[in-house]
Parts: C-alpha cells; structure tokens; sequence
C-alpha cells in the first residue's frame, strides 16, 4: 500500500470514524430480526459479509441512505484497499448512488483523494487484489467523469500492463459501439463510449503500441463509422448496424 492510500485511509477513518445510522431495518430476509446493530454504534467493527451487503444496498431499502454510507465509509474504504469489498457492481457502489459531493466539507475532499489514492495504487499494483477492468469502472462511477478517470491512469510499466490486460476485453466492445463499462448512465452507453474512444485514439494507442501492436491497430477502427468497422472486420455490416 502506498503512503498516499494509509494517509487517505486514516482521513477516511478521521473524517467518518464517529459516524452512526440509527436507520431501521426493513429486509429481514437480508439482515435477521435484529437487523445491523452494530451501525448504531460508531466504530463497531461489521462483519464481512454483512458489510459487503450494505456496500451495495439499494438507497430505498434503509430510512437514511446516506447515514449509512457516512456509517460503513471507513470499513468499505479499507475492505476496497485490501479486495474484502468486491468491485463488480460499479453503478451500484454505495458511493456511486448518494450525492456525497454535496456533504459539508471536508468529507467530499476526503472521499475525492481516498478514490483517487486507492485508483494510484491499484493500477501501479503488479498484482492487485481487484480486476482492473472491474476497478476501472469503480473508479470511473466514483469519479463521475469517465474521461478524467482515464486521464488518470498513470503512463507507468505496470499501468501500461494493465492497459493491454483491459484493453483486450474494452476494444471489442468499442469497435462495436457498446460501453465496455456497464455504468447505465441515465443517457444511455454513449458518453462513456465516446469518452474511451477519444482517449484511446488520442493516448490508449501509444502506449499499446509500445507492447502490443494488434491491440494499437484495433484502435485505427474507432475512427471510422460503425459500419465500415462491421465490414473490415467481417466484410459486411451487420444487420441493424448504425452508419
């Protein structure tokens, strides 16, 4: 773990580490009859599978959503750093679906430089404890900004690694003019979609280039219209394929 991530962590816990939800509980089927007693008392320690439950629980099923989110913060910050808080569902992060940005300061600083230190380690991490393309799209919801997310990965040996690892799974679904992210952004998968594309183009083939020259010649395909990708690459466009 890099400094920057324990000095972020220890803010986290500084800024939040007080915090309680007295929400009740409405989903006995999830929590039991006595439902999370441990979120009214600050500090207490939740028990893993629980916490990754409430790191991913829908805004309605709890009186005050955001309560919980200050409540769980210092637990599911570590549990992101260590990999016992998953990233698979990016929209449905606990922080992805409340309006943190607008809470008294400094917990939005906080939360801003934890997302940010945690996205540094990672991605310089040989090894992480999480995929990068599950990672990546955390951090794009959290960020709020898929472009400056990817403005943010760092033209580094292991980052670039990375690059290749995702960039094979993100490409073909670009080509084809589908979000490789599955954020569900209310506008639908093209910002995301162009968003990529226009880093790809302006920075992602580069740094391909220097290691895998399929993959920074797939990228030549994003500048041309969706149809003449369909029939360079199967010798037609495919039905319903836009122009």
């Amino acid at each position: 773990m890099t400094p920057r991530l324990q000095r972020a962590l220890d803010d986290v816990d500084r800024v939040f580490g007080a915090f309680i939800c007295a929400a009740d509980n409405p989903c006995t089927h999830c929590y039991g009859d006595d439902g999370v007693p441990e979120l009214k008392v600050s500090g207490a320690q939740i028990d893993r599978a629980t916490l990754r439950l409430l790191a991913y629980e829908a805004p309605s099923i709890l009186a005050d959503h955001e309560a919980l989110v200050r409540r769980i913060l210092p637990q599911v910050a570590r549990g992101m750093a260590d990999g016992t808080v998953h990233t698979y569902w990016a929209d449905q992060h606990c922080l992805t679906r409340c309006d943190w940005r607008g809470w008294p300061a400094p917990q939005p600083e906080v939360i801003t430089e934890f997302v940010a230190a945690w996205w540094a380690d990672l991605i310089t991490t040989p090894d992480p404890h999480h995929s990068i393309t599950d990672a990546f799209a955390t951090f794009a919801a959290l960020s709020g900004d898929v472009g400056a997310a990817l403005a943010a990965w760092p033209d580094h040996s292991v980052a670039n690694h990375h690059l290749v690892t995702a960039s094979s799974v993100w490409l073909h679904d670009l080509v084809h003019d589908d979000d490789p992210l599955y954020l569900l952004l209310p506008d639908g998968p093209a910002p995301v979609v162009q968003a990529m594309s226009d880093w790809y183009i302006d920075v992602g083939a580069d740094r391909l280039r220097r290691t895998d020259d399929e993959l920074a010649g797939t990228v030549a395909l994003l500048t041309l219209p969706v149809a003449e990708r369909m029939s360079r690459l199967y010798g037609a466009a495919a039905p319903g394929t836009p122009t």
